[in-house]
């Protein structure tokens, strides 16, 4: 970006149209008694944020950085969109918000907005940051933004075949008898490959920016806060439902696979030991 732009009225618009666009989609949630339009922020905001940022600024930053940053943002966008399609799309539910709306029964209304919409608004603006600069730098393109691309597209490559992988594996439960678990793939290598490919997507994003960094050098904050969530709540409380529901065969998974986040070949990941492998539950 270049030295003499100030983004912090661009950044305070764009939070609030993403904003506008959580408390609209919370309404439409409350309308039709489900929470499946939060999953368009996901999917949609990250491309709506780039149209914003270059139609602010046509002719600022590098036609082919910004031509580079679109491509990975529909890239990402697209894989989400088609994998909310496939599993059911518009009247499903993830099973986290239906025990949430069984735990909060007629207060769940109002806890949605703030633990659902708001929540997840929060941490995708954060791992947006690093798009004003991705889009808005005008020095060429180099080695190192060559290697943000690769870890970009290797991670929406490793959580399309991970998606892929459970979906097949899903569809084979429902029409066979097969076991309990997922033992094939790259599931062999991690128990959540993807969340570690999500959180690789959002570092990439930030590695495209991080020569200055983002608005107010602040833009790893996103990365870093989507990250400690996968391992702060998100590992352990879909463990915990995995331990519950499936018992016996997903503690046989855990030791099978001691790394909770991080690929690691099943060779490797037996030498090293679950001891340096768990970073989501503790």
């Amino acid at each position: 970006m270049p030295e003499s732009a100030d983004p912090t009225e661009d950044v305070a618009a764009d939070a609030l149209t993403l904003l506008s666009i959580c408390v609209l989609l919370w309404l439409v949630s409350l309308r039709l008694g489900k929470t499946w339009p939060v999953d368009f922020i996901w999917s949609g905001w990250p491309l709506l944020q780039c149209a914003l940022i270059i139609a602010r600024d046509p002719h600022g930053g590098l036609f082919a950085r910004r031509a580079l940053t679109c491509t990975l943002v529909a890239l990402w966008g697209g894989r989400l969109t088609y994998n909310f399609v496939s599993r059911g799309g518009i009247g499903h539910e993830d099973w986290r918000y239906t025990d949430m709306r069984q735990q909060f029964g007629s207060h769940f209304w109002w806890v949605s907005f703030f633990s659902v919409f708001l929540g997840q608004s929060i941490f995708m603006f954060g791992g947006c940051l690093s798009l004003y600069d991705a889009l808005l730098e005008t020095h060429a393109l180099d080695v190192f933004d060559a290697a943000a691309a690769c870890v970009s597209l290797g991670a929406i490559s490793l959580e399309a075949t991970a998606d892929l992988q459970m979906d097949a594996f899903q569809r084979e439960r429902r029409m066979v008898t097969t076991a309990p678990v997922i033992d094939r793939g790259v599931w062999l290598w991690s128990r959540h490959p993807n969340y570690f490919a999500e959180a690789s997507w959002w570092w990439g994003l930030w590695f495209l920016s991080a020569r200055s960094g983002g608005p107010g050098g602040l833009a790893w904050i996103g990365p870093a806060g989507i990250t400690s969530l996968f391992l702060l709540i998100s590992i352990k409380l879909l463990e915990d439902r995995q331990l519950r529901t499936k018992g016996a065969a997903y503690l046989e998974y855990m030791r099978d696979v001691p790394s909770d986040l991080i690929p690691i070949p099943p060779a490797l990941a037996r030498v090293l030991g679950p001891q340096w492998l768990t970073l989501g539950r503790h």
